[in-house]
């Protein structure tokens, strides 16, 4: 008889107490002049009210905060959001008191030639990988990674592209 008080109770009290909202939906899926489009390079939210995340933050499920621009997509290059904010190539906020930055003394102490480990002693773990794939050339099988690091003006950035864990190539733009 307890038991069915119980679950009396219990079910009572799922249908009078108020529901927690549903959340948004991520979807590659959007609508523009010529109808419903698809784009499996872009991602959009979808809120609960039917419009879409447009210049605003959303904190998705696992706690993450991501920045959706103008276009009402996520960004696939890191930036300033409108409220000065920073957020990485993924759209994923940056907190810019936890990071470090790479000035061009620290750039300009890269070599090729170096391992990835001597280039992340200099410049910090703080970086974005933009590129991650195994290549084949002949018989010749190579790792090849690309991962960007960011100045603290954010517009300012260096690409460095390595081989089996060695870096080939170094790039940067700086701006003054």
């Amino acid at each position: 008889m307890r038991k069915i008080k119980v679950f009396c109770a219990i079910l009572t009290a799922s249908v009078l107490l108020p529901m927690t909202a549903q959340a948004g939906t991520w979807t590659h899926t959007y609508n523009d002049d010529y109808g419903v489009s698809t784009d499996k390079n872009l991602w959009f939210y979808l809120k609960d009210n039917g419009n879409f995340a447009q210049n605003e933050w959303i904190q998705a499920e696992d706690g993450i905060w991501y920045w959706f621009d103008a276009l009402a997509t996520l960004p696939n290059e890191g930036g300033l959001a409108l409220d000065g904010s920073m957020y990485n190539g993924n759209g994923e906020y940056v907190d810019m008191s936890t990071i470090t930055f790479v000035t061009e003394d620290m750039y300009n102490q890269l070599q090729e030639g170096m391992s990835y480990d001597q280039v992340v002693a200099i410049l910090g773990k703080e970086h974005e990988v933009h590129t991650s794939e195994r290549q084949q050339t002949g018989d010749q099988t190579v790792d090849v990674l690309q991962v960007k690091w960011y100045s603290q003006d954010f517009k300012s950035s260096i690409r460095l592209t390595f081989n089996n864990g060695i870096l080939i190539r170094r790039r940067a733009t700086w701006s003054h």
